[in-house]
């Protein structure tokens, strides 16, 4: 019997942890689409920084994703190219209940230009 609780209390703790994650994936697929979508933009192979980051933050919004504040990311001139590289860098904590929390960590860039 007590083997049997110990299963359910893992197995609680596990479904939680992965209800509480779910979200948090969800919307990093999302930043990761927007990423790769903007990546293969033919459109925006000679755009310049700034229309990059409207572009960016554009489609962050038609996709609902809050999650990035203004310095999570970053928008950087490629040396010896005509392109620029988008660097997402982010960190999610998800409280499960007392003091304990689950941090999420993530990284994703891409380049875009010639």
């Amino acid at each position: 019997m007590l083997s049997w609780m110990a299963i359910i209390a893992i197995a609680i703790v596990l479904g939680t942890t992965a209800i509480k994650l779910m979200p948090v994936y969800m919307e990093y697929y999302s930043i990761v689409s927007i990423l790769d979508n903007i990546q293969k933009d033919k459109s925006l192979q000679g755009a310049s920084k700034q229309a990059l980051a409207s572009t960016f933050n554009k489609r962050l919004n038609i996709n609902n994703v809050r999650v990035l504040q203004k310095g999570d990311y970053k928008i950087k001139k490629v040396e010896g190219k005509k392109a620029y590289s988008i660097h997402v860098k982010y960190e999610v904590r998800k409280s499960l209940g007392f003091n304990l929390s689950i941090v999420a960590a993530f990284d994703r860039s891409v380049e875009v230009g010639r």
